[in-house]
């Protein structure tokens, strides 16, 4: 009876042991996880599909340690311009996971300022620091012509230190480096490297025999086409009226009609990025939001432009009308 006593106590002192080491093995294992989310050397790493909390959970400027999954939220509120669009970098979202990492969202406008309805042509991409996030997610909305959609982009990173540095580090970025680029960083003192589009105001008179082409007005800006980096493109809206005289069958009205002396004096004929080829009968008038010649002129683009209308192939001197971009 006496041993079987004593083997109970010896079990419950071992019991007891074994709890203690179970505890240190606990704390030591804390200080580990505490040291890793503390680090503020760690850098970003890539992006991964780990799960996160929701998103907006948090209050601006809110940076609480990764321990609560609140979220840090920065309002940047910067705008630059790419391929008809003016695109807005509304705010910002940090929010970290249990796994010491975090979800990152950033939300954004999009107002599409072309007649059509149109999605952006070339994807964003995020640089973190020097490296692009090549596992960035991006939802480029369909927008309406003259309208606006919301859209977002969203990646993650395996381990974050802080959540301001992180956001600090950030660009969204349209276009590539050897083209015409637009640059939106998240730093609140960072620049918006963008040209934005000049909105031309002209009424200009153009006349040759039956036709008679109005320009209307148009916008000089950055060519987003691949390879022309340092070009603009220049976009004139043309109204078209045809004469009492035009015989039967009307007459044709086509794009290489157009040309354009540049305020350097290179000569140039539009090109077919916005095509003309309209029908004009005896006395009508074709008002087409969509009929603009377009010219792609160098850079930076101030100057007087000479523009022709001449559908007589040199026959004979096509009308001219000059105007002034400051």
């Amino acid at each position: 009876m006496r041993s079987i006593m004593k083997t109970s106590v010896e079990v419950g002192r071992k019991r007891r042991i074994f709890t203690s080491i179970g505890a240190a093995v606990l704390i030591g294992t804390s200080a580990l996880l505490l040291t890793a989310c503390n680090d503020k050397d760690t850098k970003a790493g890539p992006a991964t599909s780990e799960a996160a909390a929701p998103m907006g959970t948090g209050q601006p400027g809110d940076t609480t340690a990764a321990a609560n999954g609140q979220a840090t939220v920065r309002t940047v509120g910067k705008t630059g311009w790419y391929d008809g669009f003016d695109i807005t970098v509304d705010k910002a979202t940090v929010v970290p996971d249990q796994y010491g990492g975090a979800k990152i969202r950033i939300d954004l406008t999009y107002k599409n300022n072309t007649t059509d309805n149109k999605t952006l042509s070339e994807n964003p991409y995020l640089q973190v620091g020097t490296t692009v996030d090549a596992g960035a997610s991006f939802d480029n909305p369909t927008v309406p012509g003259k309208g606006s959609a919301a859209g977002d982009i969203t990646t993650s990173v395996q381990k974050l230190a802080d959540a301001q540095h992180l956001l600090d580090t950030i660009s969204v970025v349209y276009g590539q480096a050897a083209d015409n680029q637009t640059t939106i960083p998240l730093k609140a003192d960072g620049k918006v490297d963008s040209i934005a589009p000049k909105t031309i105001d002209m009424n200009g008179t153009l006349v040759q025999d039956q036709t008679t082409i109005q320009i209307t007005g148009g916008t000089l800006s950055p060519s987003y086409t691949k390879n022309e980096h340092g070009k603009m493109d220049l976009a004139l809206h043309i109204k078209i009226i045809g004469g009492t005289g035009i015989s039967d069958g009307g007459l044709n009205i086509f794009t290489e009609y157009f040309s354009v002396k540049t305020p350097d004096g290179q000569s140039l004929t539009a090109n077919d990025r916005a095509p003309i080829n309209e029908l004009l009968e005896r006395s009508q008038t074709i008002d087409n939001a969509k009929d603009f010649v377009d010219f792609v002129v160098p850079a930076p683009g101030p100057g007087t432009y000479v523009v022709t209308y001449d559908a007589t192939k040199g026959a004979s001197t096509g009308p001219t009308f000059s105007f002034t971009v400051s």
